[in-house]
């Protein structure tokens, strides 16, 4: 199966990331303004929240800074989201790539839109109404004379699914705004597209879920769909299930169990679940066992720690700790749930090397390029606006009206001690610091350099012995410098890191 899995991925980045030399990329034109280095809050709220002053309000106005800072490089109704190339590792490095890149763009920076035309249909920035602009570009996917024309899927899986999966949750969030205005013909025609890759193969991962939402939003409008390939990717998605919150995700335990298989779950859930009821409880059950462990794995700041890959994505870690506002259950900690996510959030918008030319960077804080990976472009950033869709919840939801508190923080942990909590179902160890504040993993990585052949499954994405929040990890160099590791030489050629680690005990 991981074979199989490596080679579908291969196909994937063939078709949508892999770095030909077809013809050198144009520059992109600079933004019409700077916005801000820093989101400022306007008017903290430190009674409801002590900790970070953020309301709900504060989420929107968050949210339409990022978007804003995306909307300066749009002049017209027919520019795409489409931003300064960063690092040589990433796509496009050819002109055939460069319409995927502007699909991540536009899909992506949706995943922050569509809450927002919820809230406010008539939202305008750089003097551009989003919603027309948006229902522009769906237009445009389908017209053959547009540079962003889509073709029907001709082949296997590919990044186009993945963006069509966002695309459809996207339409479901914003339906009478996005959907419903499209004339019937529009209407068919973006079906047609859109369910050529949704009743296609997929990828045994969480892209299962890209499926399940394509087919899921159009069953939902009366199109004719693969209802078996809807239920086996929902089965098939379930069985990959291991306990306390955490889904593998062929063959890794890193955030995509919670940015991923935690948010669509739920999600899907609360749109569609009237189509297998059989598998909402599943989903919903699964998301309760991850408040006793996850939440343990940010810092008494609200921190998020730097671990694994697709990590410029950041504060989409926090999805689903906002959507247990689903269960609104007493016994859930909802306060703390909100600091985290606040504090997650504000770890980087009030970081000074957050933003590059308006659009966040490709790294952790600042760009990165160690952390990054092939299949990565500069819109693929804009997947950490799923934390925006928090904002699904109504404002009189629990975790947005509980009173922010730092929940075994302040009085459970005692200084001079350290508390650990062990994953059984994955042998991932958390640990937290009340003398520093931080919280560490201790985790998987099993992986040999010759067959890590995107060179991040044996990499410091996921080879330190321990990832710490108070101490991002640092890239390894070629004369042996390593940290939270340990390296060999062989003679007098090349340091290697170990990265072949098989699970004892702690």
């Amino acid at each position: 199966m991981k074979i199989l899995y490596l080679k579908q991925i291969s196909l994937t980045l063939l078709l949508t990331g892999a770095q030909t030399l077809r013809g050198q990329v144009a520059p992109v034109d600079p933004p019409t303004q700077t916005i801000a280095q820093t989101f400022t809050l306007s008017q903290p709220d430190y009674r409801l929240s002590p900790y970070t002053g953020m309301t709900r309000q504060d989420w929107i106005d968050a949210a339409e800074y990022l978007l804003g800072g995306a909307f300066t490089y749009i002049h017209t109704l027919d520019d795409p989201m489409y931003f300064p190339k960063e690092l040589d590792k990433t796509y496009p490095n050819s002109n055939d790539l460069v319409p995927t890149a502007k699909l991540e763009g536009l899909c992506r920076t949706l995943f922050i839109a569509a809450p927002l035309l919820r809230e406010n249909p008539d939202l305008t920035l750089n003097g551009i109404r989003v919603a027309d602009y948006y229902r522009h570009q769906l237009l445009n996917l389908i017209n053959q004379s547009s540079p962003t024309f889509i073709r029907h899927r001709d082949g296997g899986p590919s990044q186009i699914l993945v963006e069509f999966g966002a695309l459809a949750i996207s339409l479901s969030v914003a339906q009478d705004i996005l959907w419903k205005p499209l004339t019937q013909e529009q209407k068919d025609e973006l079906a047609s597209t859109m369910l050529s890759y949704g009743n296609g193969p997929t990828i045994n991962s969480n892209w299962m879920f890209f499926n399940v939402f394509v087919i899921s939003f159009f069953k939902e409008q009366g199109y004719a769909v693969n209802d078996q390939r809807l239920k086996e990717n929902l089965e098939n998605i379930l069985s990959l299930y291991r306990g306390e919150g955490w889904y593998n995700d062929s063959p890794a335990y890193d955030y995509y169990s919670m940015w991923a298989f935690q948010m669509y779950g739920p999600i899907w859930a609360q749109m569609y679940g009237h189509f297998y009821p059989e598998y909402v409880e599943q989903f919903m059950e699964h998301q309760k066992d991850m408040v006793d462990n996850y939440p343990y794995m940010f810092s008494e700041e609200g921190r998020m720690n730097m671990w694994g890959r697709s990590i410029p994505y950041r504060f989409a870690s926090v999805v689903p700790l906002a959507l247990l506002g689903y269960e609104h259950n007493s016994a859930i900690n909802y306060g703390w749930m909100r600091r985290i996510a606040s504090g997650t959030l504000l770890q980087f918008l009030q970081n000074p090397d957050f933003l590059e030319d308006n659009v966040p960077t490709l790294g952790f804080y600042g760009k990165f390029a160690p952390a990054v990976q092939i299949y990565s472009c500069r819109g693929s950033v804009f997947w950490c606006g799923k934390a925006f869709l928090s904002l699904l919840l109504p404002a009189d939801n629990p975790f947005w009206t509980a009173k922010e508190n730092n929940g075994p923080w302040e009085k459970k942990f005692k200084k001079g001690k350290v508390y650990n909590k062990f994953q059984p179902a994955t042998n991932l160890l958390i640990t937290d610091y009340p003398d520093c504040g931080g919280a560490e993993i201790r985790s998987w990585c099993h992986e040999t350099v010759a067959g890590d052949w995107q060179k991040f499954r044996s990499s410091e994405n996921y080879n330190k012995l321990a990832y710490h929040t108070e101490f991002p990890w640092m890239a390894d160099g070629p004369d042996g410098e390593v940290s939270m590791n340990y390296a060999t030489r062989y003679g007098e050629g090349d340091w290697e890191v170990l990265h072949l680690y098989t699970f004892r005990s702690f």
